[in-house]
C-alpha cells in the first residue's frame, strides 16, 4: 500500500510517509515485543525486521534501492528497529518491576496507593522571619548523559549530613531534583529531631513545588515526597 502511494515523482511526501511509519508500522513491528524478546537477540530474526525497515526507509527518502540499512536510517532520521525494540522492552521491564534497579521509573501510582483526600499534605513555603533548626539543601542536574542528585543537611547552621546520588543516564533533570528532595526526607527520618523543632527543604525547582501542590499529579516520586 505504501508502494502505491510513494512513487518517486508523485504521491505522499517525506513527512507524511515518516508519520505513517512511526505511528502505524512501528507499533505493528513491535507488537507484544516482550513475548518474543529472546528471538530478537538472534541476528537472523533481527535482520528480517531490518530488511523490512530498509524498504520502508527507501520509500520515505525516495533513495536508490542499493542504499544500506544504516544509511537509510540516517537519511530518514529514524532509529534502527533494533534500538526501538530494546527501548520498548526496557520500558516494559521497568514499568512492571521485572528488572532490578535502584531508580524506579516515574510512573503513575496505581489508584489503591493514592493518598486519601483527608490526608493530603499541605505544602508551605519557608518564611524568612521563621527559624529552622534543620535546613536541607537539595539539587539535581543532568549533563551529557550524566545525571546526579545531592543533599546537604544543616543542623543549627552546622553541616551534619552530605550525600550524593548517581542516577541512570536516561533519567531526566526533573527526576534528579525529585530524587534529591526525597532523599533529604529519608535522611531526616534517620535524625533525631528536637521537640518543637522545625525543618525546611530548599530547592530551586518551581516545577516540583507546583507538582507537590497539585494533588492531581500521581507520579511515584511526587507521591513518595
Amino acid at each position: 500500500m505504501l508502494n502505491i502511494t510513494a512513487k518517486l515523482q508523485w504521491g505522499l511526501g517525506h513527512k507524511s510517509l515518516k508519520t505513517v511509519y512511526e505511528e502505524a508500522v512501528v507499533p505493528l513491528m513491535t507488537y507484544r515485543a516482550p513475548v518474543w524478546e529472546g528471538a530478537i537477540t538472534k541476528n537472523k530474526y533481527l535482520q528480517k525486521l531490518q530488511s523490512d525497515q530498509r524498504l520502508i526507509n527507501i520509500k520515505i527518502s525516495k533513495a536508490y534501492k542499493t542504499i544500506s540499512f544504516e544509511a537509510s536510517c540516517v537519511i530518514d532520521g529514524v532509529p534502527p528497529i533494533g534500538l526501538v525494540m530494546d527501548g520498548k522492552l526496557q520500558f516494559y521491564k521497568r514499568k512492571h518491576g521485572l528488572e532490578h534497579s535502584d531508580i524506579i521509573c516515574d510512573m503513575t501510582l496505581p489508584v489503591h496507593k493514592w493518598p486519601h483526600p483527608a490526608r493530603q499534605v499541605a505544602i508551605m513555603e519557608t518564611n524568612e522571619a521563621s527559624t529552622y533548626r534543620i535546613e536541607r539543601y537539595t539539587d539535581g542536574s543532568k549533563a551529557v548523559g550524566t545525571v546526579g542528585a545531592g543533599v546537604a543537611i544543616y543542623r543549627n547552621k552546622q553541616l551534619t549530613v552530605q550525600r550524593r546520588y548517581k542516577l541512570r543516564g536516561y533519567c531526566s533533570n526533573n527526576q534528579a531534583v525529585q530524587t534529591a528532595v526525597l532523599k533529604a526526607l529519608e535522611q531526616l527520618q534517620k535524625m533525631e529531631t528536637p521537640t518543637g523543632g522545625r525543618a525546611a527543604i530548599y530547592t530551586d525547582s518551581k516545577v516540583i513545588l507546583d507538582s507537590l501542590k497539585n494533588h492531581d499529579i500521581r507520579g511515584y516520586h511526587i507521591g513518595k515526597i
